[in-house]
């Protein structure tokens, strides 16, 4: 009985402390900046760490001075151990943020970066490395492509687009400082959608693991250049480049990547990947732009009777018919400025995103029925 009261004792001085410790370094991390809280962090986990062996010393030592405070180690022991761990969890955000994301974060974005990983998720890295198992590489660039051996045949196509993506994304972006990333093919939409869970889909790029998803919708037709899958082939593959490219722009101003909304993204992306195409406009259900902000937004739009891509395209498109192409490249940069897209929006543009919702349809309408 009585161990037991120690032991319950011992815990519930274990968990009030830790609460404590545990409040503190939240505070810290989502009220002070990157340095701060990174400097926190390191110092944290040195000196649980330290404090961990030294009591590991305590337990090990043959003295009986230390009998009395052997009583109480193992509950502190846990604590050095949490603690060690909550910091070096802290720790790996924070240099993610510092190194990929820019250092002017709100609060409400910190808050989501750092549920990351209690967040569920659809691919892991052990899910590509599975995925790129048995594949063959072929290396163009900084772009690695892994495709199964009767896809060999495709690579000059991919190269193709691939220089075409470099070319239109260099004269709108300018130069990037450019990553390695992978290119991996898929058999299928269907493929692509068990490996991946993306629904209704032909490509994905997945920013923090630098990987581009491309679904093989009609090997044979792509070969042939024949329409449309040959076209989808090659828009999708512009697409998510573009994605990539935008991304690593936006970094190299040190803004937070999703502080530009993914509307804005998605446009971009489709105006290379339909770059210089012709089509007649046809009405469709549209969407308040600021309602296609995160990824939730846009996946619930996707998905019901909205064609958030066209109505993103038509957006992007209006404004490079207005101001020119280097009017996509303003307004990242003033928004770096601002650390507000809609104040960077404004003053890059002269008007506001409400006044673009009025404007580009008209001139979408205009543009393509003539």
């Amino acid at each position: 009985m009585n161990t037991f009261i120690w032991v319950l004792k011992n815990f519930i001085y274990f968990l009030l402390v830790f609460c404590v410790l545990f409040v503190i370094s939240v505070c810290i991390h989502l009220f002070f900046n990157i340095k701060i809280s990174t400097s926190y962090s390191i110092i944290m986990t040195l000196v649980s760490f330290l404090f961990f062996c030294f009591c590991l010393y305590l337990i090990l030592c043959p003295k009986k001075d230390f009998i009395f405070i052997r009583s109480g180690i193992l509950p502190f022991i846990l604590l050095t151990i949490s603690t060690t761990f909550l910091s070096i969890y802290f720790l790996s955000i924070n240099l993610m943020i510092a190194t990929e994301l820019g250092e002017n974060l709100t609060i409400e974005e910190k808050y989501q970066l750092y549920m990351i990983p209690f967040q569920k998720k659809t691919v892991t890295l052990a899910d590509y490395r599975e995925m790129k198992e048995d594949k063959l590489t072929s290396t163009y660039g900084h772009v690695d492509i892994y495709h199964d051996p009767e896809e060999i045949e495709l690579i000059p196509i991919i190269e193709d687009s691939l220089d075409k993506a470099d070319k239109l994304t260099t004269t709108i972006f300018g130069e990037v400082k450019d990553n390695q990333i992978d290119l991996i093919l898929h058999s299928s939409t269907q493929e692509l959608y068990e490996k991946t869970s993306l629904i209704e889909t032909m490509g994905y790029f997945d920013d923090p693991n630098n990987i581009i998803g491309i679904a093989i919708t009609d090997k044979s037709n792509i070969l042939a250049d024949q329409m449309p899958q040959s076209f989808y082939f090659q828009s999708t593959l512009l697409h998510e480049y573009t994605h990539y490219r935008l991304q690593a722009f936006i970094k190299q101003q040190g803004l937070y990547v999703y502080r530009i909304p993914l509307w804005f993204h998605e446009g971009v992306a489709e105006y290379v990947g339909m770059y210089n195409v012709a089509h007649k406009y046809y009405p469709f259900q549209e969407v308040e732009f600021v309602n296609l902000d995160s990824h939730q937004d846009w996946e619930k739009y996707r998905l019901e009777n909205y064609d958030v891509y066209l109505q993103s395209y038509y957006g992007i498109k209006y404004l490079v018919d207005q101001y020119g192409e280097s009017m996509i490249k303003t307004i990242v940069i003033e928004t770096a400025k601002e650390n507000d897209f809609d104040k960077g929006f404004l003053k890059a543009t002269g008007i506001t995103i409400d006044e673009l919702q009025e404007l580009y349809v008209k001139e979408a309408k205009q543009s393509y029925t003539e």
